[in-house]
Order: structure tokens, then C-alpha cells, then sequence
């Protein structure tokens, strides 16, 4: 049997500027707490890269945004901040 992988409940992208040029990323928050990010885009460049491992939210956190798609949108805006990206104009903001 076949294990499932968490449902994604956040979804974002982000854009971040620096000496190497300009960067895209994507971002999703799963069910079980995780966000995860990828680079996608580096100076309108389209990148194939894997799912790296962010950070993980405490179980009272996960808690109090679980089941409000809005508040974990919020949520995974505050942790892209964070890590010193910015939403991209015509961010998606998706909730699956």
C-alpha cells in the first residue's frame, strides 16, 4: 500500500533580489505542519529543483490555524518573510 503525502494546505510564491539576480520560489504549508520551499525561476530562468524542508510548526500552532485556509495563508506569508523573501506580484495564495 502506498503511503499518501500530507494534503497542502498554503501555497505561495516568492521573489527574493540578491548578487545573483533575481529568484523565484514556491512555498506550501502541509496538513501535518510542514512548509516546504523550491527555487523555480532564477533571471526568468525556469528551475527544476526539490522540496526542501523549511521548518515544521509546534502542534499548538498547526492547531490553531488548521481547518481556516486564511490563517494558514497568513501564516506561511509570515515564514517566507522570515526567510528573507518577499511575495511575487501575482502571488499564488492557493489552498488545496
Amino acid at each position: 500500500m502506498a503511503l499518501l503525502s500530507p494534503k497542502v494546505i498554503a501555497q505561495v510564491s516568492g521573489r527574493s533580489a540578491g548578487k545573483l539576480g533575481e529568484m523565484s520560489w514556491e512555498w506550501i504549508m502541509r496538513a501535518d505542519g510542514q512548509v516546504f520551499y523550491r527555487l523555480t525561476e532564477v533571471n526568468g530562468r525556469r528551475e527544476r529543483n526539490p522540496w526542501t524542508l523549511a521548518t515544521r510548526l509546534p502542534a499548538a500552532g498547526l492547531e490553531a490555524i488548521r481547518g481556516d485556509k486564511a490563517k494558514a495563508a497568513q501564516a506561511l506569508d509570515v515564514i517566507v518573510r522570515q526567510h528573507g523573501h518577499h511575495a511575487g506580484s501575482g502571488a499564488r495564495r492557493e489552498n488545496r
